[in-house]
This record gives structure tokens, sequence and C-alpha cells, in this order.
């Protein structure tokens, strides 16, 4: 279920923000966040990609990092500087890893008016101050876990 959405996602911002995927026509990137469990492949070809879960896809880049390095390389922070801090581990052809990041770094999206357009104005603003904090945290899994058992401990009543 996790690679179908993530494969609509993907392919919905690349249809939205006209982003040409095709210098990572052919490639196989396989991508893993260290601490969360998600562990994928992506197939691009067409001027789409797809999400696949096989472990026998032979890549011709691995990509091993935690979340929040994620979202800093989303944010714009420099591939060769986590390089270098030894942020990101990367086997394989590294000018395709450097695609990749320049493709997403295309991606200007406010997920909080697009979460807004289903859930409404005030979730969309909760999920989006969880999201802050999910991103300066150093281990955001176990921040999120930390924020809801505060949650159902102890709800604010506003």
């Amino acid at each position: 279920m996790q690679t179908v959405i993530l494969e609509r996602t993907l392919n919905y911002l690349l249809e939205t923000h006209q982003i040409d995927v095709s210098l990572l026509d052919g490639k196989v990137v396989y991508f893993s966040l260290q601490d969360l469990p998600i562990e994928v492949s992506f197939v691009c070809t067409n001027a789409r990609i797809f999400v696949t879960t096989d472990a026998n896809t032979t890549t011709d880049v691995d990509i091993k990092l935690k979340s929040s390095v994620f979202l800093a390389l989303l944010q714009g922070e420099e591939l060769t500087k986590l390089l270098r801090e030894d942020k990101i581990i990367i086997h394989g052809d590294v000018k395709t890893a450097q695609l990749l990041v320049d493709l997403l770094q295309q991606v200007d999206i406010d997920f909080e008016e697009e979460l807004s357009k289903y859930t409404g104005d005030m979730v969309a603003h909760q999920v989006g101050k969880l999201a802050k904090k999910f991103k300066s945290s150093d281990n955001p899994l176990t921040s999120i876990k930390d924020k809801i058992t505060t949650l159902l401990i102890r709800p604010k009543v506003q």
C-alpha cells in the first residue's frame, strides 16, 4: 500500500511541477530510510517513476539515510556536504543520486495547503506543526511517538 501511495505522490508532483525526469530514464534507485520502515526502489521510465519493493531488482545506486537528512535535502542542503559528514550512504552511481536530489529540490509544495483540501485548515495546521517538530528532531520517530503518547495521556482542551 505504501508503494502505491508513494508512487502516486511522486508522479503527481512530477506532473503539477512539470519536472523533467528524462535524465533518470532507465535508472533504478534503491532508497532506504534508516529510522523508518521504508525500503523501496524507484524505477524511472517513460517520464514516470514506478515504486517497487522487489529486492531482486538491479539498481544503479543505493541510497541510505535518516528521515531528518532526507528532509534537509528537500530543503536545499547540498548532497556533497551531507556525504562528507557521513549522513548519507551511497553505493553506486553518485551522479544518478545527484540527479535525483536535484529533481526533488525542484519541488516546492506547501504540504499544509494540499492537506487542507482534504482535512480542513485546522487539521492541516496541526499536522504542519507536528511536521516542523519532526524536521527539527534528531530522532523523528521517537519525537512522533512521544507527541502521540502525550496527546493520548494528557490531551489539551481548548
